[in-house]
């Protein structure tokens, strides 16, 4: 029979994540740092050390000629004395070792280089092999914690008392002042607030480490575009107005989309803690019938004045606070789900023109 899990701090979990990014990352910078080492010797061996004992041996083959010949030089000149020449036979001598070692080095060279170049080969499958393993533990992992520290969470709000014991709620996350939180509020009363049904998109959100990885990208002149009428968009604008806000993000910073998001009629994005100073925390992605869909290839980068070159409409949600998910279809906002996963807006039925929940 399986055992619970002893469980004394939610704050761990999210405590570890960043813990855990870190290994990654520097776990990722070892492997390339030892194969540009292995690259570096490879290419001091072939292009250093092959050419200068190469052109050691011929000069002190030269050396040697030269060698022997002021030795016949000096014997033609002797008088007879043998002694007279022991000078020019010890640097003959000492050419001849010079030279047995330039040949020495010349072959230890050509040795250990195809060595070397067959040690790489197999390193470079088992790096490749662990450089997955990383990548998996990456995307894998870091879902796993979030999913976790959620369904705790999610436990633990269960023994929360109903808001007709505790006074007046407070603001939750998603909702903006005024007479849309005080509605809202007031809707709660003693019955929970509507779960979003696109909440779950929030699975498919790729990790930090595969956003900063993405690569930026222009978009085409010929991706699909979507608007909607004056009318219809200044309704839309004022009904997400009533949502609790951010500071809009510069039109330069960059949303993280999937390969081919804007190809789809209906897209979702939610946005998370930026990765560096030019995110804007936006990712986008295709929100397809048969739910989330993970993408694992390498996503891309584009400013968001670009993504809303082609879909204008989505401007007044980008400016929504962190942790809210939009869905869209074309400009049009379909729902926006409020950090605590219940269902902030929805339009109303047979007009661009929301309601808030």
């Amino acid at each position: 029979m399986a055992q619970g899990a002893k469980v004394t701090s939610i704050a761990v979990l999210r405590e570890f994540r960043p813990a855990l990014i870190k290994f990654v990352e520097e776990a990722r910078a070892s492997l390339v740092a030892a194969e540009s080492e292995c690259n570096r010797t490879l290419e001091w061996l072939r292009r250093d050390r092959t050419v200068y004992w190469k052109k050691e041996k011929r000069r002190r083959e030269d050396e040697i000629v030269r060698c022997k010949t002021e030795l016949m030089n000096k014997q033609r000149s002797a008088t007879g004395d043998p002694r007279s020449a022991v000078e020019e036979r010890k640097a003959l001598n000492r050419a001849v070792q010079r030279l047995e070692e330039a040949v020495r080095k010349q072959a230890d060279t050509k040795h250990w280089l195809r060595q070397l170049e067959k040690e790489q080969m197999q390193y470079k499958g088992m790096a490749q092999a662990l450089n997955g393993q990383i990548t998996r533990l990456e995307d894998k992992a870091l879902h796993d914690l979030d999913r976790m520290a959620e369904a705790l969470e999610d436990y633990v709000s269960m023994a929360v008392p109903n808001s007709s014991d505790m006074g007046e709620a407070p603001r939750p996350p998603g909702f903006g002042e005024g007479d849309s939180f005080s509605a809202a509020v007031a809707s709660i009363g003693d019955q929970a607030a509507t779960r979003s049904p696109f909440a779950s998109y929030r699975v498919a959100t790729p990790s930090p480490g595969r956003r900063r990885r993405a690569e930026m990208h222009e978009l085409a002149d010929d991706t699909p575009r979507h608007d909607l009428g004056r009318t219809d968009r200044k309704k839309q604008e004022d009904a997400i107005a009533a949502l609790l806000m951010d500071q809009p993000p510069e039109h330069e910073t960059t949303v993280s989309i999937s390969r081919g998001a804007l190809e789809h009629d209906r897209i979702y994005l939610e946005r998370v803690p930026p990765i560096d100073e030019n995110d804007s925390g936006w990712y986008l992605a295709a929100a397809t019938e048969k739910g989330p869909d993970p993408d694992r290839r390498e996503l891309l980068r584009v400013p968001i004045a670009r993504i809303l070159a082609f879909r204008p409409g989505l401007e007044p949600g980008l400016r929504l606070c962190e942790g809210s998910l939009i869905v869209a279809e074309g400009s049009l906002v379909l729902s926006v789900t409020a950090p605590n996963d219940t269902l902030a807006y929805e339009p109303d039925s047979g007009s661009s023109e929301g309601k808030t929940a």
